[in-house]
């Protein structure tokens, strides 16, 4: 297990002060942060992703059950969920238009206990044209979460080097509003 980046050190405080007993690692990959999240929150991790090989190769883990699930038809009731972490989803699903990030932000709402948090992380590259992905500023992620999720704080800010490159990602804690369209 490698050690947490200063942004996620300051997401677990805020999931520290929640208590969650379950945590969502939504969009989680290879699941190369989630056994950070369930070393240092003791909490049973639910790590979902679309991709079968990249699930295939997360590392085992007793408090780690891993899903193949679509984000936005998650598999979980409602209110079943604590807390939610989830690093590059946005960017992804944003590829396609809003529809997908606002399908994503209702499942939120839907599976997440009426007191959780959601913490988001996404790129903000926004001086790079040659990003393969859309990078999503603070309006775009309000328009998304309205009606479904309630901004709390923006957590911070990091770049990371990808390829050579800098990136710049941006994290918010967000809160369900368990409305129902």
């Amino acid at each position: 297990m490698t050690s947490p980046t200063r942004i996620l050190t300051r997401g677990l405080a805020v999931f520290k002060k929640h208590k969650p007993r379950i945590l969502l690692d939504l969009g989680c990959g290879v699941g190369s942060e989630t056994p950070i999240l369930a070393a240092s929150l003791g909490a049973r991790i639910v790590a979902v992703d679309h991709d079968a090989a990249a699930l295939a190769a997360a590392p085992p883990n007793p408090n780690i059950f891993y899903v193949r699930a679509d984000a936005t038809q998650l598999p979980f009731g409602e209110s079943t969920i604590d807390a939610c972490y989830s690093f590059g989803l946005l960017q992804e699903l944003g590829q396609n238009g809003d529809a997908p990030l606002r399908l994503l932000t209702r499942e939120l709402d839907r599976v997440l206990e009426k007191s959780g948090v959601a913490i988001l992380g996404t790129i903000a590259n926004f001086r790079s044209t040659s990003s393969a992905y859309r990078s999503l500023t603070g309006a775009e992620v309000s328009k998304v979460l309205r009606g479904h999720m309630v901004l709390q704080e923006l957590i911070g800010l990091m770049d990371i080097d990808i390829n050579g490159q800098q990136t710049r990602y941006w994290y918010i804690s967000a809160t369900p509003t368990k409305h129902t369209e």
